[in-house]
């Protein structure tokens, strides 16, 4: 029994053995192998610590340590029988690591042979150093090999070369076969007689020199010594510091040049826009002033923090200059207003020679619409093409702009029009025009735009898609007016577009509902079902599916639904989720009506509200989820979705789609609250680079202009009251000095605060507290104006936190009362 388990033990412990010599674990193998063979010898375990030992000395070298790397070969040779691997990388590692006397034990072990045939890196190694001087292992080679009778030839020709006689040190050359070890120091031998010459004839030579051959670094050498300027500094800056010393010596470069190149190596290993400048700048003398000028003028643009230096070392070239450079200088120190100012000073002058500096005025105006505001920025770019109509790029952010504002669909067309007249093969003016025309279900022109699409770019995909929509709505439309002789044809066409599976799919299944109306109901509900559930692997997607495909056809769903699975107790997993998202997405643009995409979903809104109440989805999904939710205006499910999200997640995209679905996508339906918390929600979007939730909420609160001031009550201040415009900047200067970190905690606590008390109980609270030290009108009064009403919120947020902002509302009243406008209402 106890050898049994003595038994299993060995078993256990040569399988982690096994673990870890598969995972490159060699100590940790070597450990454990040693321990089996102290408890029993086995050949099998001694040829694994054999290898254990082999592989960490390759390891060793890799990592430039020969020493340790010969030691553990070694130990490998004890353990393992001839012929031992890795003999030649042995001999080279003792000799780098200078042990000489093993190096030449293990030579004079070789055949001629091994030398000749099995080695021919150890040989070429071999050969370099006895050309180099290192000739002590010679009486240790073979006296039988080619290698020595090669390596005779090879003095015969250095010795000719040193006398100055090429044509005797050519001839010796010639007697060197392919094969020899010394082959690539002929080449090298002829480059360096060629280079008197002809440099190029040199070049061509030292290049037949194989990377890994042992004479590639001599060639580098010999090529950089023949270079002048950029191509001798990147030759140079790839050599081993000490040669590279020495060919700089023996060009007899300057100390300022020879301290240029390790610069330069020493910016290889951190290429900033800083370094590149600050190098030139010190070196300027050695490149020349006026191209170093140049260089750190043209570098100003990715590195503005280098304006003062840069003035400080060099004059300003005339006006242009000295603005561009004080426009940059207010770039580096954010003042956009003020850069602005002087980039406008420098288009001045360059219209002063107008056509010549077009193209410059354009680069302007679209650099200083990199640094503005959305709005701002779409001027600008839309100015530049006015002095350079070609930029394609500048096109497409314009309708970029347009497209994800959605702020005039007018004008967004006549700029795809303008984008389409000048470049009418583009692939992306071409995709957006057709996807254009399909979202507004002009299905024909969609079709065109796809079709020459196609023809320019054969496997886009967007083109492919679009067309095959095109031939489904045709088919669609077929079939409900009942030329059934038609429909094959139009669905085939669909399907020669080569789309993907699942599109070929919906194809079929579209023709099971041809089938179904033109020759045989039960072949064709059959067909119906069969396809639908290759496409979906749930019962709440199939079933929407057929109800949109059953109207789109102006067919009764009932009879179909009967044969598809109820869905009522289903939870729709993630891929699902997002396949019914694809779903609405896909069907949103085929429907005239987004009610009967709203009238679909409400018949399985059960199923799909458990699914995300139930399980922990992605934020990202359920983002896709709400998103397309809003788009169709299906508010009940928006709402089942982003309360709870914004609860857990706190972003102000949550918050914008909570109120967008609280108030049923109507401005008219906000109050005060809701009003206040997208405020914020913009700011914080804004502060948080999140441009596409600044503009969702932007466009939203935007609708709001004409109505009735979100934050007066015409009922109660009269219908001749006239607000003034309120300004949020003595909020901003208030809290100017509280850390970022802390306002963002304070910020969502307001929107809590917001959320749990109405309006009115706000105001009351605070008034109730603080009458007694300030009079109720004037605290009343102060209330009206909403941007005091949120500076009050974030001292009763920081109250309530426990944060010390050095701030109370006493303060708050104040600055409001001495430095803001106040409104007077007319019955006080």
């Amino acid at each position: 029994m106890k050898k049994k388990s003595v038994n299993a033990a060995d078993g256990k412990i040569e399988q982690n053995a096994l673990a870890h010599f598969s995972a490159g674990r060699y100590k940790d193998a070597a450990d454990l192998y040693k321990y089996l063979l102290k408890r029993e010898d086995n050949s099998f375990h001694r040829q694994q610590l054999a290898q254990c030992y082999l592989h960490r000395a390759l390891q060793m070298a890799a990592k430039g340590m020969p020493k340790e790397a010969a030691v553990l070969w070694e130990n490998y040779a004890e353990w393992t029988a001839p012929p031992l691997a890795a003999l030649d990388a042995y001999i080279l590692w003792q000799l780098a690591a200078g042990n000489t006397q093993k190096a030449n034990a293990r030579i004079a072990e070789l055949t001629a042979k091994q030398l000749d045939e099995d080695y021919p890196w150890l040989a070429g190694c071999l050969g370099l150093l006895l050309i180099s001087g290192s000739a002590d292992f010679v009486a240790h080679l073979p006296p039988d090999s080619a290698f020595l009778l090669h390596w005779g030839v090879v003095r015969e020709a250095l010795a000719a070369y040193q006398n100055g006689q090429s044509p005797t040190c050519e001839q010796s050359l010639q007697k060197l076969p392919f094969r020899s070890a010394f082959r690539d120091f002929r080449t090298l031998l002829k480059a360096q007689m060629a280079s008197s010459t002809s440099v190029e004839q040199a070049r061509s030579l030292l290049g037949k020199i194989p990377e890994h051959s042992p004479y590639q670094t001599l060639a580098q050498v010999l090529l950089a010594y023949m270079q002048e300027g950029a191509g001798f500094v990147q030759t140079a800056l790839a050599l081993d510091p000490v040669l590279r010393r020495n060919i700089a010596r023996t060009k007899e470069l300057s100390k300022s040049q020879i301290a240029l190149l390790e610069a330069l190596q020493k910016l290889q290993d951190q290429v900033s826009a800083k370094a590149q400048f600050d190098l030139v700048l010190k070196q300027r003398s050695l490149f020349g002033i006026q191209d170093a000028q140049a260089f750190c003028q043209g570098m100003l643009v990715v590195y503005p923090a280098g304006i003062k230096d840069y003035l400080k070392y060099f004059e300003a070239k005339g006006g242009f200059e000295e603005y561009r450079l004080q426009a940059l200088l207010y770039e580096q120190a954010e003042n956009n207003y003020e850069a602005g100012f002087y980039w406008l000073r420098c288009i001045e002058i360059l219209e002063q020679h107008r056509p010549a500096n077009d193209k410059k005025i354009a680069l302007i105006l679209r650099h200083m619409a990199d640094r503005a505001s959305l709005e701002e920025a779409l001027e600008l770019i839309v100015d530049s093409l006015d002095y350079d109509g070609d930029d394609r790029d500048s096109y497409l952010k314009i309708l970029n702009y347009y497209r994800q504002t959605q702020a005039n669909p007018a004008e967004y067309q006549a700029w795809l029009e303008k984008g389409l007249q000048r470049f009418p093969a583009d692939i992306d003016l071409l995709a957006q025009a057709a996807q254009s025309a399909a979202d507004k279900k002009a299905f024909k022109k969609a079709a065109g735009y796809a079709a020459k699409l196609l023809k320019i770019d054969p496997v886009n995909s967007l083109a492919k898609q679009l067309l095959f929509a095109n031939h489904l709505a045709h088919a669609r439309r077929l079939i409900k007016t009942e030329k059934f002789h038609l429909v094959s044809k139009e669905i085939q066409a669909a399907e020669q577009l080569m789309v993907d599976k699942s599109l070929r799919q919906q194809a079929e299944l579209l023709r099971g509902f041809y089938v179904w109306a033109a020759e045989d109901k039960q072949q064709g509900l059959q067909q119906i079902v069969e396809t639908v559930q290759k496409l979906n692997d749930d019962p709440v997607n199939a079933r929407f599916q057929i109800m949109l495909e059953a109207e789109l056809l102006e067919l009764p769903a009932a009879s179909f639904m009967r044969a598809l699975p109820v869905c009522k107790d289903h939870l729709l997993s993630a891929p699902q989720l997002t396949r019914l998202t694809a779903l609405i997405e896909h069907y949103a643009e085929q429907v005239q009506d987004v009610k009967l995409l709203c009238d679909a979903l409400d018949k399985i809104k059960a199923p799909i509200k458990k699914s995300i109440q139930q399980q922990a989805l992605a934020e990202d999904l359920l983002l896709s989820w709400c998103r397309v939710l809003a788009n169709i205006r299906h508010f009940e499910l928006l709402r089942h979705c982003a309360k709870p999200a914004q609860a857990k997640w706190q972003k102000p995209v949550w918050m914008y789609y909570r109120i967008f679905a609280e108030c049923n996508g109507d401005v008219q339906n906000l109050n005060l609250t809701s009003g206040f918390s997208l405020q914020y929600a913009l700011m914080e979007a804004q502060q948080q680079n999140d441009q596409k939730t600044a503009i969702l909420i932007g466009r939203f609160l935007d609708a709001t202009r004409g109505l009735p001031d979100l934050y007066d009550d015409d009922a109660v201040l009269g219908d001749d009251y006239q607000t003034d415009e309120f300004s949020y900047a003595v909020v901003d200067d208030l809290f100017a000095h509280v850390p970022e970190k802390l306002m963002h905690k304070i910020g969502l606590k307001v929107q809590d605060i917001m959320m749990e008390t109405e309006p009115d109980q706000f105001v009351n609270d605070m008034i109730r507290q603080y009458s007694k030290k300030i009079d109720a009108k004037r605290l009343l009064a102060l209330f009206n104006n909403p941007a005091f009403m949120a500076a009050a919120a974030c001292v009763k947020a920081a109250q309530q936190l426990q944060i010390d902002i050095g701030l109370g509302f006493e303060d708050v009243v104040y600055r409001f009362e001495n430095d803001s406008p106040q409104i007077s209402l007319p019955f006080f």
